[in-house]
């Protein structure tokens, strides 16, 4: 079980959008269990963040590195980030970017392949009914509008 401890204090003067000064003082006991955050103050009262509000975490992460001046590296490994510069770059994101940047990027391929049944089906048709090299059924297939490499050919045929 991952298991990360952070206890924060301080206090906090600022000036709300009406103009008024509001005087904060806090005290928060921030926990990372298994992807979940809790923040917790001296009276018992939690919030809690579950892996899927990672939104929310990393504007928590950031509001707090920035008031209180906690150690970047210690601030997002309780978050559950692995180094400095992912702190840096949520910070940048949160205070600089746009609310877009902070919603999970998709992993893997963001464009569909191009390795379909269909192109696999023709670049095996074409190899056995010539005796075009590699590269030159690549030629010829995006010149039949199929845009596709030497080395996805070169697959194929190896599968």
């Amino acid at each position: 079980m991952a298991y990360t401890d952070l206890v924060l204090s301080g206090i906090i003067d600022t000036t709300t959008w009406e103009g008024t000064t509001m005087h904060i003082a806090f005290n928060l006991n921030v926990q990372a269990k298994d992807g979940t955050l809790v923040l917790t103050d001296r009276t018992g009262k939690t919030v809690t963040f579950s892996e899927e509000h990672t939104v929310q975490q990393k504007v928590t992460m950031i509001t707090l590195g920035e008031l209180c001046g906690l150690p970047t590296h210690q601030l997002a490994t309780c978050f559950g980030f692995k180094t400095r510069k992912s702190y840096d770059d949520i910070r940048h994101a949160v205070l600089d970017g746009s609310p877009a940047d902070l919603l999970p990027k998709r992993p893997g391929p963001h464009t569909p392949s191009k390795r379909t049944k269909e192109v696999e089906a023709l670049i095996i048709r074409t190899r056995f009914e010539t005796d075009l090299t590699r590269e030159e059924i690549a030629e010829a297939l995006t010149q039949r509008g199929c845009n596709i490499s030497a080395r996805l050919v070169g697959q194929v045929l190896s599968d």
